[in-house]
């Protein structure tokens, strides 16, 4: 990963497991508390994660909307083939 200089802080949160409607919050309880923060590059590591629904997307995407508010950035990190088709589906809901 390249690390932006004007970047002052990376934030590393890790999940794991399914995020849907029952789990999201455990995901919004994760990353929540970092989102404030200014000049950083919050990285979520999707690494552990099974299956990523509709929720977790939408979940992503507000994060996403509220750190480049303060001036921050947000990286999402997987290996699985599921969550990556799932992340595909972030450039139609951004747009």
């Amino acid at each position: 990963m390249v690390v932006p200089v004007a970047v002052a802080k990376v934030i590393r949160v890790s999940v794991s497991g399914e995020i849907d409607s029952y789990t999201v919050d455990r995901l919004i309880h994760a990353i929540e508390p970092h989102l404030d923060i200014s000049d950083a590059l919050i990285v979520v590591d999707l690494s552990d994660v099974t299956f990523l629904g509709a929720a977790g997307l939408r979940a992503l995407v507000e994060a996403e909307n509220h750190v480049r508010r303060v001036g921050s950035s947000l990286c999402l990190i997987s290996r699985t083939a599921a969550v990556h088709r799932s992340l595909a589906l972030l450039d139609v809901v951004r747009g």
